[in-house]
């Protein structure tokens, strides 16, 4: 049966409609302190359709509450409105929108929240509703400054009584005092406050040298030099300007007066209860060169522009959309909500779209029974009350003030040290609110309860750090090195809303790092002829958010510190990471990697070493193995493959690309999905092109889809390990579809492996392979030190019995970390070995040129293989047949399929499989 669509809350029983006004809701009353900037939803429905104009009428109605505005809004019905009757006049025209949108916003300012001031705009609406000004241009500001202070008057009374005192003309007769009166009453009340005026209007626009305002900022950019005074650089603005530039400056103002209107204030009580954003809602947005839709690109470019979080803005009625600025594309209100859900969890990452498109063309007349329930649980907004008046408040407030005064002034000294900063020594708080930087052992990283495991490792490391530094004070001789220092580099930030270290791999090449130094350590201060080796942590932030910014504080610590020789990380190839090898690349610090990377990071610097192949050879072997190996089920090759990547990852992107170039494009859909918290935006252009997938419940419809039409297909995952167990949960959700399929993924898929369910315990149709690095418990036989790491490892991690470590100990991320630390470790010996015993002279610059011209001897046997560590000038700076294999994983554990490459001096494997294929 066909029915109207409507709930009793006003928002039409769309399907899915339910998630978006959720997410709309919890964005409006999110806490002032988690809130970062929203994007700008536009329902688009070209043609005649009112779907959106119902649901922005909806949401309209959520905010009305029965006694009291629920939160600030404002409703633009558009141009198309009978009551849209703008004046003749064309800057008052243009002014009209401007002030419907400020009206709304002041009259429904909810109860106990105080008057909404907006002096920004105020101020530069006085300005560009200035009459034209002609004669000589060095008079134009002063005029502008007496129009300026003409508006101010009209909306504060005190200026208007002062204004009234110094012009009142009392000299009528001849006494003294009337005519002292004449003498100082226009410069006292007019001429004096009109002068604070316009010194606080320069202040508000300007700021000071401490601090710039937003107008500095965009008079530079317009006018090429910051200005010096606000009256002079705003004549361009006088009577409208350009209408782009009038639009744009006032919209400017508006964000930047909501934005201080939503601050905390300590004895504003009404600025405290202001919990919820402001809203702005608009009915009908029109075409894209609409009067609507050119206010909505400027509000979404100033928002991004002052970074503004006080504004949620929804905008129905989109007929076209001239696609001047990127937008995230959705396909379905529920995927909108979905991507708004996330944004309030997560935040919007810098560089993000400002706007999201949301198609609502056929939404459905029927009432979906899921979206009705909700929305009749749920008619209305709720935002938090507050117990206590405002006036109760200020009360309050003043008596905790003054009881905080009179305890500080009795426990001044204890309370006076305490340490306010958490973040101690080289360390600051990172864009995730967490402590990044540098720091010696667990100090100020781990300290999440999910992060115990790294705590653990940072702790050993500590230890370590601490009984060489106790070896060496002890030395009575002098021939000997000292302790020399080397930085790890990688995201140790854990915890709720980040990808946590066991994920990323960070812990895995951690504890690789940790056990390898222990070993270079007892060889070092046992023989005397080695160089000791201490580790200093740096925290790059959540999936490297933060590396530039730590990179030049390791750089500075190395300019006062010379016995930093090295930095060894990286485990992830991200544009972060480009940037901060290349900061560490021109401060002439060696770096080695950790890990399979993006070939693009070894041309980031000539000082960058790295241990694992590139991601282009890794493709190669996986082209090679879903080429020839027996995959599918009928122990056959794969017919087809399902190539799962995000654009917006450099390591993903670059593995897809290689690998499709090596697979070939026949019998390969590309399918790409980035994350909703993706720590980068997508590049502007991409390399990659495939069927963009807005969510990964659409990515596993996909890959079923494509399973149940050729069930000879695999998946290769170019993506995240992290994003995995998502993919997976997805698929056993709908696996009737798809009782099985066949995953092969790249070594970083191993992190997914350490997770509390394994892989195949969340689907169980799973048949999994992926590339490894070189498993020490499958060379043990074949090379001494595979079999060195695994004592090691089990020395310093055998009587834990938790599935983590019993995984990280097949992890070849954690005997690479081993090996970068382990061939750090020679080229410092050799460099030392290089002075002549002179220990002065043993610095990062000598190292580089020791690692340059490549290590003496031919490399050595690592614990993932051989390390031909030829150096530059040799013809690379990495191991180019390096050893690769192919695991195939399960719940009796992993065996190894494939081999290619150098296992050990003199035993390179150059085929692999029954029918002897070549090795890449």
């Amino acid at each position: 049966m066909v029915t109207t669509g409507h709930s009793q809350a006003g928002v039409p029983a769309f399907a899915g409609v339910e998630h978006f006004v959720e997410a709309f809701d919890r964005l409006v009353v999110q806490p002032r302190r988690r809130r970062s900037r929203v994007p700008v939803v536009l329902l688009s429905e070209p043609g005649q359709g009112r779907d959106g104009q119902r649901i922005v009428g909806g949401l309209y109605r959520r905010l009305l509450g029965r006694e009291t505005r629920l939160a600030a809004h404002a409703y633009l019905r558009g141009s198309g409105d009978p009551a849209w009757t703008p004046p003749d006049d064309p800057v008052l025209g243009r002014l009209y929108l401007f002030s419907q949108l400020t009206r709304q916003l002041m009259e429904t300012m909810p109860r106990g929240t105080g008057r909404l001031r907006l002096p920004c705009y105020q101020l530069l609406r006085s300005i560009v509703t200035a009459p034209p000004v002609e004669g000589l241009g060095d008079r134009h500001h002063s005029e502008l400054k007496d129009h300026a202070y003409a508006g101010h008057r009209e909306v504060s009374s005190l200026a208007r009584v002062l204004w009234w005192l110094g012009g009142r003309d009392q000299a009528s007769g001849g006494t003294l005092l009337e005519l002292l009166w004449n003498f100082v009453a226009g410069p006292l009340f007019q001429r004096l406050p009109r002068a604070v005026y316009v010194r606080r209007a320069n202040r508000l626009m300007l700021g000071n040298s401490r601090r710039q305002r937003w107008y500095a900022e965009w008079a530079r950019l317009q006018q090429g030099t910051p200005p010096t005074d606000f009256f002079r650089s705003a004549r361009d603005l006088v009577h409208g300007g350009d209408a782009e530039q009038f639009d744009r400056i006032l919209v400017h103002a508006l964000l930047a007066d909501l934005d201080s209107a939503c601050r905390k204030r300590l004895l504003n009580p009404w600025r405290r209860r202001r919990v919820c954003r402001f809203v702005l809602l608009v009915a009908e947005a029109g075409g894209e060169n609409s009067r609507e839709q050119r206010f909505l690109r400027e509000l979404r470019s100033a928002t991004e522009d002052l970074r503004c979080t006080s504004v949620v803005a929804v905008a129905a009625g989109v007929r076209s959309l001239a696609h001047r600025i990127p937008d995230i594309e959705v396909a379905t209100l529920s995927a909108a909500g979905a991507e708004l859900a996330n944004v309030a969890e997560h935040g919007s990452a810098p560089g993000s779209p400002t706007g999201m498109v949301v198609p609502v063309v056929d939404a459905g007349a029927d009432d979906d029974p899921a979206a009705t329930y909700w929305l009749r649980r749920r008619p209305t907004l709720a935002p938090p009350s507050k117990r206590w008046g405002p006036r109760a408040e200020i009360v309050g407030t003043v008596g905790v003030l003054a009881l905080v005064l009179a305890l500080t002034g009795i426990s001044l000294g204890p309370l006076g040290k305490a340490d306010a900063d958490a973040c101690r020594g080289s360390t600051f708080l990172g864009t995730d609110g967490q402590c990044v930087g540098v720091a010696e052992g667990a100090a100020s990283f781990g300290k999440d309860s999910g992060d115990r495991a790294l705590r653990d490792v940072l702790e050993r490391i500590e230890r370590q750090n601490g009984e060489m530094d106790k070896e060496l004070s002890g030395r009575t001789d002098t021939g000997g090195p000292a302790g020399r220092t080397v930085v790890y580099f990688g995201p140790l930030s854990g915890g709720k809303d980040a990808e946590d270290p066991v994920r990323g791999g960070t812990l895995a090449e951690l504890r690789g790092i940790a056990i390898a130094q222990g070993q270079v350590n007892a060889q070092a201060l046992r023989s005397g002829e080695r160089v000791p080796l201490r580790v200093l942590a740096a925290n790059a932030g959540d999936r490297f958010k933060d590396a530039p910014d730590v990179a030049r504080r390791v750089v500075r610590l190395a300019e006062r510190d010379r016995s930093i020789v090295g930095v060894v990380g990286f485990g992830q190839s991200r544009r972060k990471t480009y940037e901060a090898v290349r900061i560490f690349g021109d401060a002439g610090i060696p770096m080695v990697g950790t890990s399979g990377t993006a070939d693009a990071l070894l041309q980031q610097s000539g000082h960058y070493y790295q241990m694992a192949p590139t991601d282009s050879r890794a493709a190669a072997v996986m082209a090679s193995f879903a080429r020839h190996a027996p995959m599918a089920a009928d122990g056959k090759p794969v017919r087809r493959v399902q190539l799962i990547a995000d654009p917006a990852d450099a390591y993903s992107a670059s593995l897809a690309a290689s690998f499709r170039e090596e697979y070939g494009a026949k019998g390969t859909d590309v399918l790409l999905y980035t994350p909703a918290d993706a720590p980068e935006p997508p590049p502007a252009s991409r390399g990659l092109s495939g069927s963009e997938l807005p969510a990964v419940e659409d990515l596993a419809r996909q890959v079923c889809g494509a399973v149940a039409r050729e069930p000879r297909t695999a998946v290769v995952w170019a993506a995240r390990g992290s994003q995995f167990h998502p993919f997976l949960s997805e698929i056993a959700r709908i696996s009737r579809d798809c009782p099985k399929i066949v995953v092969l993924g790249d070594d970083d898929l191993t992190t997914a492996l350490s997770e509390e369910r394994r892989p195949w315990e969340v689907f169980g149709g799973l048949s999994l392979y992926y590339v490894s690095h070189g498993r020490a418990a499958a060379l043990a036989q074949d090379s001494g030190e595979a079999a060195a790491f695994l004592s090691a490892y089990d020395a310093a991690y055998g009587k834990d019995e938790s599935t983590r470590t019993s995984t990280m100990r097949d992890d070849a991320h954690v005997a690479i970390g081993w090996d970068a630390m382990r061939y750090l470790a020679e080229g410092v010996d050799q460099a030392w070995r290089g002075t002549g015993g002179h220990d002065e002279r043993l610095d990062r610059g000598l190292l580089q040129g020791v690692l340059y011209q490549g290590l003496g001897g031919g490399g050595f046997d690592g614990a993932t293989g051989r390390i031909d560590a030829h150096g530059a000038a040799g013809g690379g700076r990495l191991t180019e047949k390096k050893l690769l294999g192919v695991e195939r994983d399960g719940k009796n554990g992993p065996r190894t399929v494939l081999l290619c490459g150098m296992v050990a001096r003199g035993d390179t494997r150059a085929e692999w499989g029954d029918g002897s294929h070549p090795c890449p």
